[in-house]
């Protein structure tokens, strides 16, 4: 049964972007490198706009100082893999910090892991087989529960660009586009697009400041003429817990295609993890 990778940019990862195809290209790839989001190699850029927005939507998700307070968690719920087939399954998420994270989806098919520890990570498939996650990949999964972790971390980040793109209209809706970039150095980045090829734009609904989608483009080569797969982490049904706004579904998209759904229903915080629970 062919079944997606947790999550889709995994599997496109695994087959090489002329391999896939998943659909129309969504609307993503329209905007996401427009020339009044574009920052040069070396310059830094942290508008103010922006930076209230994030203040604004860290204190809707519980303040600073509680979200700071939350060293792991743990969550629970069912996984939906889309393909041609359907594969559901209940699953397992656990987070420490920003770089450590791991989901163990358990299918009717076996087992499937995710383990990031940092830049890295591998994948365990439900035959056995274990294949290294890419670098951008594992970097962008830490957090992906807690799409809070990742604005702290930008905030803290004074090599980090924090960019107004103003109130746009985004799957529909009217969100503020905030985009994080890190600024790299010449000798960190020498062919100059590092900074921008890892940009990730945050989507914040006005209204209740709380943040409904993550794009970014997957990249698998090199040069400029890599312009990346359109990609999508998109949240809802926020819920409280212990004084935290936390999404309970979580929806990835490749290409506007939906490849992976968590609904999540259970959630504990600060239950002592340890770097053994981030193994395969």
């Amino acid at each position: 049964m062919k079944t997606f990778r947790y999550f889709s940019a995994e599997y496109l990862a695994s087959r090489g972007v002329r391999a896939v195809s998943l659909g129309l290209l969504c609307a993503i790839g329209l905007w996401l490198f427009s020339p009044k989001m574009a920052v040069a190699q070396g310059t830094l850029q942290r508008d103010q706009q922006a930076l209230t927005v994030l203040n604004q939507t860290i204190a809707a998700g519980g303040g600073p100082e509680l979200l700071a307070s939350v060293q792991d968690y743990t969550e629970k719920g069912a996984i939906t893999y889309n393909s041609t087939d359907q594969v559901t399954g209940d699953v397992t998420v656990k987070g420490r910090g920003l770089h450590q994270f791991k989901v163990e989806a358990d299918l009717s098919t076996g087992k499937r892991t995710t383990v990031v520890n940092g830049e890295s990570g591998s994948m365990k498939e439900t035959n056995g087989w274990v294949r290294p996650i890419y670098r951008q990949g594992a970097a962008d999964l830490g957090g992906l529960t807690l799409p809070y972790l990742p604005l702290i971390a930008a905030m803290q980040d004074s090599s980090t660009s924090i960019i107004y793109g103003g109130l746009v209209s985004h799957n529909g809706t009217p969100a503020y586009d905030i985009r994080l970039l890190k600024v790299y150095t010449k000798g960190q980045d020498p062919s100059g697009d590092r900074g921008v090829k890892e940009a990730r734009d945050f989507y914040i609904d006005p209204k209740a400041l709380l943040v409904v989608a993550i794009s970014d483009r997957i990249h698998f080569g090199v040069g400029p003429h890599d312009e990346g797969v359109p990609h999508e982490i998109i949240y809802s049904n926020y819920q409280p817990e212990s004084g935290i706004t936390v999404p309970l579904t979580i929806v990835e998209t490749v290409r506007g295609v939906t490849g992976v759904t968590m609904k999540l229903s259970q959630i504990a915080l600060n239950s002592g993890l340890s770097d053994s629970d981030f193994s395969l």
